[in-house]
């Protein structure tokens, strides 16, 4: 029978009685013997005191019972390890045995060997490291799973990927990088740099980009370069960043993306917008050619229609003939035609550049109205037809913000359309409803309907189009530029509005235009009766004015006195800008306001207005020009003038401007 050690018993006594957790064991003959347990180990185990020798026994017999037995054999190894070493002291962490311990645990054993005569006794502290321990397991599966999951990640990612040391040799690479490249395994480019490779036609981006990665920690982004691969030429960009360990950049990950489609791609876009840029500035040179060409035409015309138009007046009212009046209307009746076609073509031509802008004001749109009903309701009694006109008050006063122009030409151009397509004795309506919008805004909803030839469904689609008109009877016997339509349609656009037309042959048409209105602010209506009150015409305050007229047409001139005269106002006639500037300045005392036209030989209206602003201030300037959109209007007020009157001139918008002026 084997004799194991027997401790003394005050020492045995004192050992049952440690509060740590410690167990002796005695290593005899390549076996061990647990001697004794303390109460700390007790505890650990939760072992009560009556049964402490019994475990102790069955672990003697069996101590698979109590540890895991993988770990046995790993115990048995540690210790005999430690029998070898001179420090005789052994660290282990094992697992318990799952039949005494139905949860999961792990304990750490740090043991010293002590020889007592012959007996080899092993004094193993032990402690519960089991939460440490499964987080350590569960840690290192992760990092398992994390590496297996990233290895898959670079073997299967289409991205080029490849990571060197510092000294910008390759560590690794994807299986995308060695596939582009058609290289069989890492080993062709493992240790190498991108030199000793020879892939890059121009190594130098590459290699300043990875020099800065390495050197200062900077990151670079897409970085743009050749290289070859597979005996071709390719383009790609490469991104790279540095690796750190400790603190310190000890090497670079990089990626890089084929990009020669893309590139060359680019290249020809490239190309394309350098062309497409050289053919905008060709079509704005060559429209800025025919704006000046339109601008001179309107010039050149309005020019002789001013004199036709002016010396029709005088005719009209000076002939004592009532055979010779007639053909004096019908001579104005025709310039006036001539004037309106003019004014549709360079309309067309603004809208078609984007020129054309609207010009918002406080309107009476009750009076408005009434304009429009004077100017239509002769020709639709001409013809014995039925003029009905149904519009609705506004909801708020009399007074709307709008473009007086061109929502009275909408409004003429479609009315007076349905008056000229109509037989005599049919029937023109005109209605209007307003309805609030959530914006503030008033939409006026016009409905303009009659009973005329109407148009066929293949015109209806081409009916905004300039220069289209539908062939009838009636529009055999009418006359018309067929640029109408297309007007009003860029106008109601203009205003954001709405137009739709339902129409059928020989039954008659109908339009439905939508306009927004806003309504003016207190201050604005304010503001537009103290301008109405100021330009009332009070012509008592021209008598004995003195103008200076700067006109290089003679009979233009002489007509323009001939009217200034009549309401006595004495003129002298400038034949150019430059003599109007040297008139001015020989008499400073002698002129109440100045005529000025814009388009004349030697100086210019412009450049003489900019020159009397630099001696005179205060002399009002009324421009008289052929042209009068409002980038016009606005370039004579920048000019220094104090308005601006149109050619062929309005007698009555003469007068009153300079009543408001001279008064």
């Amino acid at each position: 029978m084997t004799e194991y050690y027997h401790f003394k018993s005050d020492e045995k006594q004192v050992l049952i009685n440690l509060p740590v957790s410690l167990a002796v064991v005695e290593i005899k003959e390549d076996h061990t013997h647990l001697l004794l347990l303390s109460k700390g180990a007790d505890q650990l185990f939760h072992f009560d005191e009556q049964s402490v020798q019994e475990q102790i026994e069955e672990f003697n017999e069996d101590p698979a019972h109590y540890i895991a037995q993988k770990d046995i054999a790993i115990l048995k190894n540690v210790i005999g390890e430690a029998l070898s070493s001179p420090d005789q002291s052994f660290k282990a962490t094992i697992e318990m045995a799952s039949e005494h311990f139905h949860e999961e645990t792990y304990i750490d054993v740090d043991g010293e060997i002590e020889v007592r005569e012959d007996h080899f006794l092993i004094f193993a502290h032990m402690s519960d490291v089991t939460k440490r321990q499964i987080s350590l397991m569960n840690a290192t599966q992760t990092s398992d799973h994390l590496s297996m999951l990233l290895n898959k990640i670079l073997a299967t990612t289409q991205t080029c990927i490849f990571w060197k040391d510092q000294d910008r040799r390759f560590l690794g690479a994807n299986k995308a990088f060695l596939d582009y490249y058609g290289f069989p395994s890492l080993d062709v480019i493992l240790g190498k740099t991108d030199e000793d490779i020879g892939w890059h036609i121009d190594p130098e981006p590459f290699k300043d980009d990875e020099l800065k990665i390495i050197n200062n920690g900077e990151s670079t982004f897409k970085v743009h370069g050749t290289c070859i691969a597979r005996g071709q030429v390719r383009d790609i960009v490469a991104s790279k960043s540095p690796l750190y360990m400790d603190g310190k950049v000890i090497g670079l990950v990089g990626t890089f993306d084929d990009v020669t489609d893309d590139y060359h791609q680019q290249q020809e876009i490239s190309k394309l917008n350098n062309a497409l840029l050289n053919s905008l500035k060709n079509e704005e040179k060559a429209n800025a050619a025919k704006s000046d060409f339109m601008a001179r035409m309107s010039h050149d015309m309005r020019t002789p229609l001013t004199t036709i138009i002016g010396l029709s007046d005088q005719a009209i009212e000076n002939t004592k003939s009532d055979e010779d009046r007639v053909v004096y209307h019908q001579i104005k009746d025709a310039s006036k035609y001539l004037l309106s076609l003019l004014n549709d073509i360079l309309d067309v031509e603004k809208f078609d550049s984007g020129k054309m802008r609207r010009n918002d004001e406080v309107v009476n749109i009750e009076r408005l109205y009434q304009q429009v009903k004077t100017m239509i309701e002769p020709s639709a009694h001409k013809k014995g037809q039925n003029f009905i006109i149904d519009n609705e008050k506004l909801p708020q006063g009399h007074y709307v913000k709008t473009d007086e122009r061109w929502l009275t030409q909408i409004l003429i151009n479609i009315i007076n359309n349905a008056v000229k397509y109509t037989p005599d004795h049919g029937t023109i309506k005109w209605t209007t409803h307003y309805q609030s919008e959530d914006d503030g805004t008033i939409m006026a909803n016009f409905t303009i309907s009659d009973t005329g030839v109407g148009m066929s469904k293949d015109f209806l689609k081409h009916m905004y189009e300039p220069f289209t008109q539908e062939m009838n009877i009636l529009s055999h016997s009418e006359t018309s530029t067929g640029l109408g339509l297309s007007i009003v349609k860029n106008a109601v656009l203009m205003f954001g509005g709405i137009i739709t037309c339902e129409s059928e042959l020989n039954k008659g048409t109908t339009f439905h235009i939508s306009i927004p209105l806003e309504l003016p602010s207190e201050e604005e209506l304010a503001s537009h009766h103290e301008k109405k009150n100021s330009l009332s015409a009070n012509v008592s305050v021209l008598k004995n004015k003195y103008a200076l007229l700067c006109e290089d047409v003679q009979i233009n001139a002489a007509i323009i006195k001939s009217i200034l005269n009549k309401y006595g106002i004495n003129c002298d006639i400038a034949n150019n800008g430059q003599e109007g500037v040297n008139a001015l300045k020989a008499n400073p005392d002698r002129y109440d306001v100045i005529l000025m036209d814009i388009r004349m030989p030697v100086m210019d209206g412009l450049t003489a207005a900019k020159t009397i602003r630099t001696f005179n201030t205060e002399i009002p300037i009324v421009a008289l020009s052929a042209n009068t959109y409002k980038e016009d209007i606005q370039r004579s007020l920048s000019a220094g003038m104090n308005a601006h009157i149109g050619k062929p001139i309005d007698v009555k918008e003469l007068i009153e401007t300079l009543c408001s002026l001279l008064a």
